[in-house]
């Protein structure tokens, strides 16, 4: 479990308390701003479907949902509440389904970005000795959590979302190429779900049996930290 793996590692109460904050404050914002583009890019394609249903807001009770907070905590990416659109209102029917499909994955790699660059100039912070108050401990903590798990889950949020498997958004762009009712829409509609339940399974068996491999997106979690710990070195020489 990915808040488990998070929560494994050395630290006193308050370090605790600072990731499990920092966890849910960033994984949930991120996860609404990638429901929030998607809404906001059908606008701008000229469909209001989802500005009509109050979900360009980033109030999080109007994206909640529970499955996805669940995913969230198990493999440290999940999702919201889908926010509707209506594909027929698009001034261009396909130009609107790339773009719209392209928003949420491009709103979580610029975030990750922003994220990076800010771990990348604040690095020396995070090593001071002077911190000796609790509560600037735990506000370093929250904010190293921030950054390091904010990149984390918005790179893999992108590789998620980029997945051509339905009703992920690599395969609504890959189908959106396809001529309607092809094969490919007809097999992943039926399987799917199917898929994506397959791939987590054997994730949690590879990790389980030693076969790490198994394990796609935990693979990828590992190969985020070592990028993150690059960062901060790199961080740490300016």
């Amino acid at each position: 479990m990915f808040i488990i793996r998070l929560l494994s590692g050395p630290g006193t109460f308050i370090d605790k308390l600072a990731l499990i904050l920092g966890f849910i404050l960033i994984g949930g914002f991120s996860i609404i701003i990638h429901e929030w583009s998607h809404g906001y890019v059908a606008l701008l394609n000229g469909d209001l479907t989802a500005k009509a249903a109050g979900r360009l807001s980033f109030n999080p009770k109007v994206h909640f949902e529970v499955k996805g907070l669940i995913f969230l905590l198990l493999i440290g990416f999940g999702w919201a509440k889908p926010v509707p659109i209506n594909s027929m209102n698009f001034r261009n029917y396909k130009k609107g389904m790339i773009t719209v499909s392209f928003a949420g994955v491009t709103a979580n790699f610029l975030l990750s970005s922003v994220l990076a660059l800010i771990l990348f100039l604040s690095a020396k912070m995070f090593y001071l000795t002077s911190i000796v108050n609790s509560i600037q401990q735990f506000f370093l903590v929250f904010f190293y959590t921030i950054l390091t798990v904010g990149i984390k889950i918005n790179l893999m949020l992108v590789l998620f979302n980029l997945l051509p498997i339905y009703p992920l958004d690599g395969y609504n762009i890959i189908n959106t190429i396809f001529p309607r009712n092809n094969f490919f829409q007809q097999f992943m509609i039926k399987y799917g779900m199917l898929i994506l339940l397959i791939i987590i399974g054997l994730g949690f068996l590879g990790r389980m049996i030693g076969v790490p491999w198994l394990d796609v997106f935990g693979s990828f979690s590992d190969l985020l930290t070592d990028m993150i710990d690059k960062i901060v070195s790199a961080g740490l020489k300016i």
